[in-house]
């Protein structure tokens, strides 16, 4: 009985980590990035921009790239989906577009990344991605949870042997660590954020389509 309650009050601690992470974005957006650039209609990003010899030591491997650092617990980040879609789609030969979870034990938005990286190294990550939104944001089904997880794999027609298999994995675990560090190199603690050519940390201030040409500037500034 003891160990139940225990874990009641687990998963219950858990669940308040991720609404009180959900709402300091929301907070973070509307009060800083939002009130910012709405103060100056010439203020345009980078939000953060850091040195070059800074770039130097990035944990990111990727040139010409944009990373969206975001989380299966971040509506403004389900909300971009489908135009992040379009605009990776669209972007010139030689350049990438890629998508991490943010990864900080002491954020409640970190809760998914262990769920994101098994899906990517199952290689179904992007096909559930909407599915993980429903159900984080719209359903608020914590999927960090092992019941939950388990329930949520097999609506979703998932294999749960799979899953175990991939999330044990050396792969995974390495996923995890790049993923940390690079939270914690570029000081994300809220969710969406973009790292431009390992240089630029932006935040969305505008709406699509200003935004992507704004992002292809940043992308094409150093070159």
């Amino acid at each position: 009985m003891t160990y139940r309650y225990k874990r009641i009050s687990i998963i219950g601690y858990s669940l308040f980590l991720i609404i009180i992470s959900s709402l300091m974005t929301v907070l973070c957006y509307h009060l800083f990035v939002f009130n910012t650039f709405k103060s100056d209609d010439n203020q345009t990003l980078p939000f953060r921009e850091i040195s070059a010899a800074q770039v130097a030591d990035s944990p990111i491997t990727e040139e010409n790239s944009i990373i969206e650092v975001m989380s299966y617990g971040c509506h403004y980040c389900a909300a971009n989906e489908e135009n992040l879609s379009n605009f990776a789609k669209g972007l010139p030969a030689g350049y990438k577009f890629k998508s991490i979870h943010i990864a900080d034990d002491s954020n409640g938005l970190a809760a998914f990344a262990s769920v994101f990286a098994t899906l990517e190294e199952m290689g179904i990550e992007e096909k559930m991605r909407d599915s993980a939104y429903n159900a984080v944001i719209t359903r608020g089904i914590n999927i960090s949870n092992e019941k939950a997880l388990k329930d949520w794999l097999k609506k979703n027609n998932i294999s749960l042997s799979d899953y175990k298999h991939a999330n044990d994995s050396t792969a995974v675990k390495q996923r995890l660590q790049e993923m940390a560090e690079i939270t914690k190199f570029y000081n994300i603690n809220a969710t969406p954020m973009f790292i431009i050519n390992k240089r630029y940390v932006v935040a969305q201030d505008r709406d699509f389509p200003e935004f992507a040409q704004r992002m292809m500037q940043l992308l094409e500034k150093d070159k």
